[in-house]
């Protein structure tokens, strides 16, 4: 279980919040629970990385963000580190530098509001960061 804190873009207030994760192999499963709120669950026949996308997704729609590693704007998910974490696994990226293997975090670790961004602003800095490649 993870312990994590969720941002509400409406007022920028923080509640504490609970991340478990669950699989048998085939099934990828993740669910935030917060007091005062029904669980939200997600599952993937993919990994824990599809996962995120759409737990990310439904907390956007809700104008929340989720202060975890992987939600941030420099957060790169490969599919070797995909493959070896079951998607657990992110890169925090460098603008013009290659990934660092030293730079391999848990997805689900906590991470600063200021460097949590919505999907759209974090694809569009990965997008600069693999053009500053070409």
């Amino acid at each position: 279980m993870h312990e994590l804190e969720l941002v509400d873009l409406v007022d920028e207030s923080l509640s504490r919040c609970q991340v478990t994760t669950w699989t048998d192999g085939e099934t990828y499963e993740l669910r935030l629970d917060r007091a005062g709120v029904s669980p939200t669950r997600v599952l993937s026949s993919v990994d824990f990385e599809d996962a995120l996308r759409q737990l990310r997704t439904e907390l956007e729609r809700r104008n929340l963000l989720l202060l975890c590693n992987r939600y941030r704007r420099d957060a790169f998910v490969s599919s070797m580190s995909r493959q070896m974490s079951e998607g657990l696994s992110c890169y925090l990226v460098v603008a013009g530098e290659p990934v660092s293997p030293e730079l391999l975090v848990d997805s689900l670790g906590p991470a600063f509001r200021g460097d949590v961004v919505s999907a759209e602003e974090a694809s569009e800095f990965i997008g600069e960061w693999i053009a500053g490649f070409d």
